[in-house]
């Protein structure tokens, strides 16, 4: 099979988040190399491993944008995302969270008890799975258009992946700071559960809603551009306590939309097919082509 061409902008992109993410898991090395005592982890790397994970997904959110502006999305652009979304979204925070943990706890841990760090093990291979099948479904299911990109089935792992990695970046935080040392101790026992929790609704049903579409999708009044200009400036300005609370914030929205639609009795909306609804006055046998092969079965169309 031939593969056609490609735009070189986007596909940089996509390339971009792979590269975020292989740096993420290179940093991580690096902060281990010199923990020779509790703590001593390089907890500046760390921290800096979070801000590639975070990169990427800009990168992965300009990908998808660039393609569809260009009216040139294809097969091989998504499958090329999905492969960079498995290791910035998949590896590097499953074996960023695994390895601060098992790092953080090994030196610390009453005599006897260090099998109970298997647990960040575990639950980092959940994580890891969960987000590979998450990619390998969102690819049977992706369609091109542009409507067919408002709600996504399942936590999408950029998501999870940020949730994650932001509450190491705090983490980080109070580690290289030396403060709250009891909180930190709470939020490196949490880690894994967190991740193992992640992991599960990336492959759960609940549904989710696509923000960056909502927000820049169809004409908006000078407002509503005033208001995400802000919210981007005091992101930017205070990342280490806000960012956690915006991942939550959307890792919670789903259950909590869910919960609201069951009390309510309302139904999420129906996503939009990718095929025209048949005319009730054409006849069957004449939208068929020879054999009684249906024009999808006679052989591929003239569109993308």
């Amino acid at each position: 099979m031939k593969i056609p061409r490609v735009l070189i902008l986007p596909s940089l992109c996509t390339l971009g988040n792979a590269l975020c993410g292989f740096g993420a898991i290179t940093l991580t090395t690096h902060a281990l190399v010199s923990a020779e005592a509790p703590y001593a982890i390089r907890f500046l790397d760390v921290k800096w491993a979070g801000y590639l994970v975070i990169l990427a997904m800009v990168f992965d959110a300009l990908d998808g944008r660039l393609a569809r502006f260009a009216r040139a999305t294809s097969d091989f652009g998504g499958q090329l995302d999905s492969v960079a979304d498995a290791v910035s979204f998949g590896a590097a925070p499953a074996f960023l969270m695994n390895r601060v943990v098992v790092e953080s706890l090994r030196d610390v841990m009453p005599p006897g008890l260090e099998d109970i760090l298997r647990i960040a093990w575990v639950c980092a291979a959940v994580y890891l799975g969960c987000a590979l099948i998450r990619l390998a479904r969102f690819n049977v299911e992706n369609v091109h258009e542009e409507e067919a990109h408002m709600a996504f089935k399942g936590l999408p792992s950029p998501a999870a992946a940020g949730a994650l990695v932001s509450l190491i970046i705090v983490l980080a935080e109070f580690m290289q700071e030396g403060s709250y040392p009891r909180l930190a101790r709470v939020v490196l026992w949490l880690l894994p559960i967190v991740a193992a929790i992640l992991g599960l609704l990336m492959v759960s049903g609940i549904r989710y809603s696509h923000a960056l579409n909502q927000m820049v999708r169809r004409r908006r009044p000078i407002s509503h551009l005033v208001v995400i200009l802000m919210g981007i400036l005091l992101l930017v300005w205070l990342r280490e306590k806000v960012l956690p609370i915006v991942f939550v914030g959307y890792v919670l929205s789903g259950p909590v939309a869910g919960v609201v639609r069951r009390l309510t009795g309302r139904r999420p909306r129906p996503e939009p097919s990718d095929e025209p609804p048949p005319d009730a006055n054409d006849d069957p046998d004449e939208r068929c082509g020879p054999a009684g092969l249906s024009e999808r079965e006679n052989g591929p169309t003239d569109e993308p």
